[in-house]
Protein backbone atom coordinates (compact mmCIF):
# COMPACT_ATOMS: atom_id res chain seq x y z
CA UNK A 1 0.00 0.00 0.00
CA UNK A 2 1.39 3.48 -0.71
CA UNK A 3 1.14 6.13 1.49
CA UNK A 4 0.35 9.77 1.36
CA UNK A 5 3.19 11.39 1.09
CA UNK A 6 3.63 8.57 -2.32
CA UNK A 7 0.43 10.21 -3.59
CA UNK A 8 1.01 13.74 -3.10
CA UNK A 9 4.23 13.29 -4.45
CA UNK A 10 3.17 11.84 -7.41
CA UNK A 11 0.27 14.76 -7.65
CA UNK A 12 3.17 17.45 -7.14
CA UNK A 13 5.05 15.78 -10.30
CA UNK A 14 2.06 15.83 -12.32
CA UNK A 15 1.78 19.47 -11.80
CA UNK A 16 5.20 20.17 -12.31
CA UNK A 17 5.18 18.31 -15.52
CA UNK A 18 1.90 20.34 -16.65
CA UNK A 19 3.25 23.75 -15.69
CA UNK A 20 0.36 23.67 -12.50
CA UNK A 21 1.01 24.97 -9.11
CA UNK A 22 -0.43 23.05 -5.81
CA UNK A 23 -0.87 24.48 -2.41
CA UNK A 24 -0.99 22.37 0.47
CA UNK A 25 -4.48 23.56 1.22
CA UNK A 26 -5.24 22.24 -2.20
CA UNK A 27 -3.33 19.12 -1.86
CA UNK A 28 -5.22 18.37 1.01
CA UNK A 29 -8.44 18.16 -0.81
CA UNK A 30 -6.84 16.22 -4.01
CA UNK A 31 -5.45 13.30 -1.23
CA UNK A 32 -8.64 13.19 0.24
CA UNK A 33 -10.91 13.32 -2.58
CA UNK A 34 -8.10 10.38 -4.20
CA UNK A 35 -8.52 8.43 -0.70
CA UNK A 36 -12.55 8.76 -1.32
CA UNK A 37 -13.11 7.53 -4.67
CA UNK A 38 -10.40 4.68 -4.53
CA UNK A 39 -12.73 3.33 -1.32
CA UNK A 40 -15.70 3.34 -3.94
CA UNK A 41 -13.81 2.10 -7.18
CA UNK A 42 -11.33 -0.09 -6.02
CA UNK A 43 -12.66 -0.97 -2.50
CA UNK A 44 -10.29 -0.83 -0.32
CA UNK A 45 -7.75 2.32 0.70
CA UNK A 46 -5.30 4.10 -1.25
CA UNK A 47 -3.41 4.88 1.73
CA UNK A 48 -3.56 4.11 5.85
CA UNK A 49 -3.35 8.07 7.06
CA UNK A 50 -5.97 9.66 9.16
CA UNK A 51 -8.05 12.31 7.58
CA UNK A 52 -9.49 14.70 9.45
CA UNK A 53 -12.19 17.50 9.57
CA UNK A 54 -10.01 20.80 9.74
CA UNK A 55 -12.02 24.16 9.54
CA UNK A 56 -10.76 24.32 5.83
CA UNK A 57 -11.69 21.06 5.09
CA UNK A 58 -10.51 17.77 4.82
CA UNK A 59 -6.60 17.14 5.97
CA UNK A 60 -4.77 14.49 5.94
CA UNK A 61 -2.56 15.87 8.64
CA UNK A 62 0.44 13.69 8.06
CA UNK A 63 0.85 15.41 4.57
CA UNK A 64 -0.02 18.62 6.08
CA UNK A 65 3.00 18.65 8.20
CA UNK A 66 5.26 17.73 5.25
CA UNK A 67 4.59 20.52 3.17
CA UNK A 68 3.58 22.96 5.92
CA UNK A 69 6.38 25.05 5.55
CA UNK A 70 5.02 26.49 2.29
CA UNK A 71 2.29 27.99 3.85
CA UNK A 72 -0.37 29.21 1.52
CA UNK A 73 2.11 29.76 -1.29
CA UNK A 74 2.63 26.39 -4.09
CA UNK A 75 4.30 23.72 -3.10
CA UNK A 76 8.08 23.39 -4.64
CA UNK A 77 8.78 20.06 -5.62
CA UNK A 78 12.00 18.59 -7.39
CA UNK A 79 10.58 15.68 -9.34
CA UNK A 80 12.99 11.88 -9.30
CA UNK A 81 11.49 10.97 -11.97
CA UNK A 82 10.01 7.57 -9.77
CA UNK A 83 6.92 8.89 -8.04
CA UNK A 84 4.56 6.49 -10.90
CA UNK A 85 6.85 3.73 -9.55
CA UNK A 86 5.21 3.54 -6.25
CA UNK A 87 2.03 2.22 -7.91
CA UNK A 88 0.16 -0.14 -9.51
CA UNK A 89 -1.00 -0.10 -13.10
CA UNK A 90 -4.37 0.06 -11.39
CA UNK A 91 -3.89 2.62 -9.10
CA UNK A 92 -2.10 4.59 -11.42
CA UNK A 93 -5.11 4.41 -14.12
CA UNK A 94 -7.37 5.55 -10.83
CA UNK A 95 -5.00 8.35 -9.90
CA UNK A 96 -4.62 9.70 -13.42
CA UNK A 97 -8.54 9.86 -13.43
CA UNK A 98 -8.68 11.23 -10.20
CA UNK A 99 -6.19 13.91 -10.76
CA UNK A 100 -7.20 15.33 -13.88
CA UNK A 101 -10.94 15.14 -12.60
CA UNK A 102 -10.09 17.27 -9.64
CA UNK A 103 -7.13 19.10 -10.39
CA UNK A 104 -9.31 21.77 -12.57
CA UNK A 105 -10.74 23.08 -9.90
CA UNK A 106 -9.22 26.07 -7.49
CA UNK A 107 -8.74 25.16 -3.72
CA UNK A 108 -11.19 27.52 -2.68
CA UNK A 109 -13.66 25.57 -5.17
CA UNK A 110 -12.63 21.86 -4.04
CA UNK A 111 -12.87 23.55 -0.14
CA UNK A 112 -16.46 24.56 -0.48
CA UNK A 113 -17.38 20.80 -2.26
CA UNK A 114 -16.08 19.18 0.92
CA UNK A 115 -17.86 21.61 3.13
CA UNK A 116 -21.19 20.68 1.20
CA UNK A 117 -20.58 16.89 2.13
CA UNK A 118 -21.47 14.81 4.72
CA UNK A 119 -18.60 12.58 5.38
CA UNK A 120 -16.63 16.03 6.58
CA UNK A 121 -19.88 17.75 7.71
CA UNK A 122 -20.33 15.01 10.30
CA UNK A 123 -16.88 14.61 11.17
CA UNK A 124 -16.12 18.27 11.61
CA UNK A 125 -19.43 18.38 14.39
CA UNK A 126 -17.94 15.17 15.55
CA UNK A 127 -15.37 15.60 18.63
CA UNK A 128 -12.50 13.05 17.21
CA UNK A 129 -13.16 14.94 13.77
CA UNK A 130 -11.78 11.91 12.27
CA UNK A 131 -13.32 11.55 8.24
CA UNK A 132 -13.68 7.73 8.57
CA UNK A 133 -13.31 5.28 5.39
CA UNK A 134 -16.79 3.86 5.78
CA UNK A 135 -18.63 7.57 5.88
CA UNK A 136 -16.26 8.28 2.14
CA UNK A 137 -17.51 5.05 0.83
CA UNK A 138 -20.86 5.22 1.60
CA UNK A 139 -21.06 8.81 0.75
CA UNK A 140 -19.52 8.52 -2.60
CA UNK A 141 -20.87 5.13 -3.18
CA UNK A 142 -24.66 6.87 -3.29
CA UNK A 143 -23.72 9.82 -5.00
CA UNK A 144 -21.96 8.03 -7.84
CA UNK A 145 -25.43 5.96 -7.98
CA UNK A 146 -27.57 9.66 -8.35
CA UNK A 147 -25.24 10.31 -11.04
CA UNK A 148 -25.73 7.18 -13.06
CA UNK A 149 -29.33 7.28 -12.66
CA UNK A 150 -29.30 11.00 -14.41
Amino acid sequence: MSSCIDVANLFLSWANRDGDLITNLKLQKLLYYAQAWHLVHLKKCLFNETIEAWELGPVVPVAYKEFKRFSFRPIEYKNNNHEEKRFTKEQLNFLVTCYSTFIKFPATELVNMSHNEDPWKNAYASPSKIISHHSMQKYYSELLKKQIKK
